[in-house]
């Protein structure tokens, strides 16, 4: 029988409790055996660069999931540099886990940009999509065989906890502790 990996890629600039419950959602009602976070390099889409560095990303996501032993985080996009290109990503996963079923996490605004995305047929062919629903519903045409994954509403955004950092508000319960120690240590988001 496949492998069944869930795949959850993004900036995550930074990790939050709401990307926290989606991978939780998305990894239960896809009954995978393995659910993966994958923190890209860059994003081809966005006109500019992650604030920060991916190291942080990839530290503040490990802080995030602690021992999770039901969530896995990967540095594949990391260890390639330069922009990301999930493609790129299926085809590794693939390449070490050949017999894997790989089923990709995408937003409802994500699965809109996907036919702007490199080689989107070949994603297609090697994953099949699971896109989230807020409320019950999807504002998106799927392709066929996408799944739909039902999560609470969670009005948490990266960009709100950036912007709550450099205005020197809490960010407490909106992203884990250990990823709230982090962000204050390093100084992470403060002078933007």
């Amino acid at each position: 029988m496949a492998r069944r990996i869930g795949i959850l890629g993004g900036t995550f600039d930074p990790v939050h409790n709401g990307h926290l419950i989606l991978a939780s959602c998305a990894r239960e009602q896809l009954r995978t055996d393995e659910f993966i976070l994958i923190p890209n390099s860059r994003s081809p889409l966005k006109s500019s660069e992650p604030v920060a560095p991916f190291a942080d990303r990839f530290e503040m996501l490990r802080l995030a999931l602690g021992e999770s032993h039901l969530i896995s985080l990967s540095d594949a996009e990391g260890r390639r540099g330069g922009v990301s290109y999930m493609v790129d990503t299926l085809n590794g996963i693939l390449e070490s886990t050949p017999d894997a079923q790989l089923h990709l996490v995408l937003g409802a605004d994500s699965i809109r940009d996907l036919p702007r995305w490199k080689d989107a047929p070949t994603i297609l062919r090697l994953a099949r999509l699971a896109v989230v629903s807020r409320d019950g519903r999807v504002d998106a045409d799927l392709p066929e065989g996408t799944a739909v994954i039902q999560m609470p509403r969670i009005d948490i955004s990266a960009s709100l906890i950036r912007e709550r950092v450099s205005r020197r508000l809490s960010i407490d319960f909106l992203t884990p502790a250990p990823v709230v120690s982090h962000i204050h240590r390093t100084g992470l988001y403060q002078s933007r």
